[in-house]
């Protein structure tokens, strides 16, 4: 039997975030995507850590809420009502590799410092370089064993929070020669000599997500911090991507969506005569379109997150539910500043917002092509 009823908690985490993008998230969407503000970034961090909307998959024992996919699905759309950026800023930090493939000592020691409410900090996925972005098996950074010891180098780039990360999970390569195979995941704290900060992104959207660049010269780290095996990294690099492309595409996208729709909704029901925007097809179709889009990605979302919390491959349904999503949001977006017109370039009816930041939403996760891809492997695969 499926039911669409949410548990009591769940909608508990609902209106919990909708409120907090209402009071919080709102009042400074516009301001940080302009650079009207310098000093949003920590005191929103630190009251979305104080309110458990920060780290929402680690377990509550390690300092997290405790979430359940779905449960983080239905929290993150309603933070990307606000501010698309904040949102996945916010998934970063709900599912990090060492969830996925840490030891019990490994956890209790680092994730400390990204779960504590009190002092937050944020994690970074160190997998991209600059000649290796759709091809991961690409990835150039090198992971050398030195007694009980490795040492890495190398340059990361388009790395989510790569400027005030406290916990970077650096994918790098211990044997080039086996391509995939000799990828390694490490766990490098933010304090470690030789790890510096590069060059710090001016995107074309999210701009309330720092992006930055990374950059390893002889970082020592002890054995201890290799995450997984020798060879694993990009087993988890891929696992960790999966969830992510629900959570952090899928999510956020029909949380844009939302945004832009109730805006264009909005903007036809207070300055024109509703009657008459009903009568012309050209626009009432467009909203119908618009919200139709927006509930069956909302579908494709909440039954990825529904398979993975329940330990059933998704892998091919995680990338459907990517590029749909993502293609859905960039389609309302557009449809929603077509509808506003020259209004969708104010504060008041921030469209133009919208389009840019779910733009990116069909390029990071890995691409809509690479997500294409993977889906139809999965499909011919049987």
């Amino acid at each position: 039997m499926i039911d669409f009823e949410l548990s009591q908690e769940q909608q508990q985490w609902q209106r919990k975030a909708r409120e907090f993008t209402e009071k919080e998230i709102k009042p400074l969407s516009w301001k940080i995507d302009k650079g009207l503000t310098q000093e949003y970034h920590w005191p929103l961090i630190g009251k979305m850590a104080e309110q458990g909307l920060l780290s929402m998959g680690i377990p509550e024992e390690y300092g997290g809420s405790g979430l359940d996919i779905l449960t983080m699905s239905i929290v993150v759309e309603e933070l990307a009502v606000g501010d698309g950026g904040i949102a996945f800023t916010a998934t970063g930090n709900s599912l990090v590799p060492l969830m996925i493939a840490g030891t019990e000592d490994q956890k209790k020691e680092f994730l400390a410092l990204t779960c504590n409410k009190k002092r937050p900090g944020l994690a970074a996925f160190a997998l991209t370089e600059p000649h290796a972005g759709s091809d991961a098996g690409a990835v150039s950074t090198t992971a050398r064993h030195e007694g009980h010891e490795y040492v890495l180098n190398g340059e990361k780039c388009f790395i989510s929070n790569g400027d005030l990360a406290r916990l970077y999970t650096v994918f790098a390569t211990v044997d080039k020669t086996k391509g995939i195979r000799g990828i390694t995941a490490f766990l490098v704290p933010d304090d470690v000599k030789g790890l510096s900060r590069g060059k710090l992104e001016d995107k074309m959207g999210f701009h309330s997500s720092h992006t930055g660049v990374v950059v390893l010269s002889d970082v020592r780290i002890p054995e201890e911090n290799r995450l997984g095996q020798e060879g694993e990294g990009f087993k988890i690099a891929m696992k960790v991507l999966e969830v992510l492309r629900v959570v952090s595409c899928g999510a956020v996208g029909v949380g844009i969506a939302r945004a832009a729709y109730e805006a264009a909704l909005r903007f036809l029901t207070t300055y024109s005569n509703v009657r008459a925007v009903a009568g012309q097809q050209a626009i009432s179709f467009d909203l119908a379109d618009m919200l139709a889009s927006i509930e069956a990605s909302r579908l494709m979302v909440w039954k990825s997150s529904w398979m993975m919390d329940n330990n059933l491959s998704a892998g091919t349904m995680s990338s459907l539910t990517k590029f749909y999503a993502s293609d859905m949001a960039l389609e309302v977006a557009n449809k929603g500043m077509q509808l506003v017109g020259h209004y969708a370039y104010r504060e008041d009816y921030p469209l133009e917002k919208y389009v840019r930041d779910a733009k990116l939403l069909q390029i990071y996760e890995g691409t809509n092509q690479i997500s294409r891809m993977v889906a139809s492997r999965g499909i011919l695969s049987g």
